[in-house]
């Protein structure tokens, strides 16, 4: 394992983390409150699902923004456009590294990422429970993929030639 990646490994096991726990705690104390219709319990559904959605989601982020940072010295995004092009930049190959995420992840991050930015700036009252279900069963799909793609390419990136094995190899007695 490359120690650079050591902050990443525990970035991505401390989200999946929060993940499971999210998803014990939709099925063991939101999923029961679905037989009540009452407009409080509607509201604590979606609030708390979205928030767990939320939560998620920017540790995925995170794990992303540590990754661009090791392999290609940051994130090259905006401000106001930054989290929109830590995805962008995550699915562009460049000339020193493959993707890190396929087109097909990218599109659920970018749906997630919407989500979670109408999710922090919109007023709780206003979180449509339709909306927040649709976007816990995306956060389902999206973890899998996301997960097994970083490990995918940590691994990938960890067994890459380097220069100073290059030049090893090419002095032999």
């Amino acid at each position: 394992m490359h120690p650079a990646f050591a902050l990443t490994r525990t970035r991505l096991t401390e989200t999946r983390s929060e993940f499971e726990a999210f998803l014990q705690a939709n099925t063991e104390r939101l999923v029961p409150l679905e037989e009540n219709q009452e407009a409080s319990a509607a509201w604590l559904r979606a609030v708390s699902r979205a928030s767990g959605i939320e939560g998620v989601y920017t540790g995925m982020e995170n794990v992303l923004r540590e990754v661009l940072n090791l392999v290609d010295g940051g994130v090259f995004g905006k401000s106001e456009s930054f989290h929109a092009q830590l995805l962008a930049q995550a699915a562009q190959k460049t000339d020193q590294r493959s993707e890190v995420i396929d087109r097909e992840l990218y599109e659920k991050l970018d749906e997630l990422r919407s989500f979670r930015h109408r999710e922090r700036t919109s007023y709780r009252h206003v979180l449509k429970e339709e909306l927040v279900n649709k976007n816990l069963e995306l956060l389902k799909k999206a973890f899998s993929l996301f997960e097994t793609q970083i490990v995918t390419f940590i691994e990938a990136w960890e067994r890459r030639p380097t220069d100073k094995d290059d030049a090893k190899s090419s002095h032999k007695p």
